[in-house]
C-alpha cells in the first residue's frame, strides 16, 4: 500500500502518461518513485544541488516528480509524446531548467557527468551535492565501473549514487542477463561507503541522504518494478507495456 501524498499523486500522473501516450517503460518509473520523492523533499533552502537521473527512460517519474515539487511548470497528459512538446520517453535537456541539464536516452554516461560536476566544484570550492540515479541493469555499461574508479581514486565524496535495484532489464531479470552477485561487497571494493535500504522507504532513503561525507556514498535501494500496480509487479513485461484503463483508477 503506498501511504505517502507525494508518491501517491507522482504514481497517479505517471500512469496518466502512459496511459493516454500508450508509453512503455511504466514499470521503471513506478520503480524509482520513493528514491526522487526522498531526494527533491529533502532539499533546503538556498543550497544547490545536482540531480543527475541517468535511467532516463523512467522520464514519467522525473517529469511527474518535477511537476509535483513544482520545479517545472504543470503539464497536460495530453500533450506528452505529442508533436511541439518538450516532453519525451527519454529525458530532454531544457536550458531552462536546472533539473534539465542534460538528455539521458543510451544507459551509462550519468555517473560520468557527475565525476564531471564534482571535479568543477571542487575546484571552485563549491560545497554542492550530487545525487545520481542509476538503474541496476545499467551497471552492466562499461562507463559505469570506469566512472567509480574515478570516483574512488579522486575521493569525490560530494556524490551520492541511488541505484534502483529492482532486479529486472529490458531482456530479463539482471542475474540472469549478467550475474553480478553482491552488489554491496563490489562497491565496498571500490573504497564507496555503501549502503542497503527498502527502496519505497523515503524514511530509509532520507535517513542515508543526510551523513556527513568521509568517502563517496552509494545507496542500493531494493526496489519493485511496477510498484504500485499489483498486476504488473515484478514483470519483465511491465518495462514495455502501457497503462490501461482500470489503472487509471488505482490512486484516485
Amino acid at each position: 500500500m503506498i501511504k505517502n501524498k507525494a508518491s501517491k499523486e507522482i504514481r497517479k500522473k505517471i500512469i496518466e502518461l502512459s496511459f493516454f501516450s500508450n508509453s512503455a517503460h511504466l514499470g521503471s518509473s513506478l520503480s524509482c518513485v520513493e528514491i526522487l520523492v526522498s531526494i527533491f523533499s529533502s532539499f533546503k533552502k538556498n543550497c544547490i544541488n545536482e540531480v543527475i537521473f541517468s535511467k532516463g527512460h523512467a522520464s514519467m517519474a522525473y517529469y511527474s516528480t518535477l511537476e509535483y515539487f513544482r520545479l517545472i511548470k504543470p503539464f497536460s497528459v495530453n500533450k506528452y509524446l505529442k508533436s511541439g512538446t518538450d516532453k519525451w520517453a527519454h529525458i530532454s535537456k531544457n536550458n531552462n531548467n536546472n533539473f534539465l541539464k542534460f538528455s539521458f536516452g543510451s544507459l551509462g554516461y550519468g555517473v560520468g557527468i557527475s565525476c564531471g560536476l564534482s571535479l568543477g566544484y571542487l575546484f571552485n570550492n563549491k560545497n554542492h551535492k550530487i545525487f545520481c540515479i542509476i538503474s541496476d541493469g545499467e551497471l552492466n555499461e562499461g562507463s559505469i565501473w570506469e566512472s567509480l574508479m574515478f570516483i574512488s581514486h579522486h575521493n569525490l565524496k560530494n556524490i551520492v549514487i541511488l541505484v534502483d535495484n529492482n532486479n529486472i532489464q529490458s531482456f530479463g531479470r539482471t542475474a540472469n542477463v549478467i550475474d553480478l552477485s553482491s552488489l554491496k561487497k563490489k562497491f565496498q571494493s571500490f573504497n564507496f561507503q555503501v549502503t542497503e535500504v527498502n527502496g519505497h522507504s523515503i524514511a530509509q532513503i532520507k535517513k542515508n541522504l543526510n551523513f556527513k561525507e568521509k568517502r563517496p556514498r552509494i545507496i542500493i535501494c531494493n526496489t519493485i518494478k511496477g510498484k504500485g500496480i499489483e498486476r504488473i509487479e515484478n514483470t519483465i513485461s511491465s518495462h514495455y507495456n502501457p497503462a490501461i484503463k482500470d489503472d487509471l483508477n488505482l490512486f484516485k
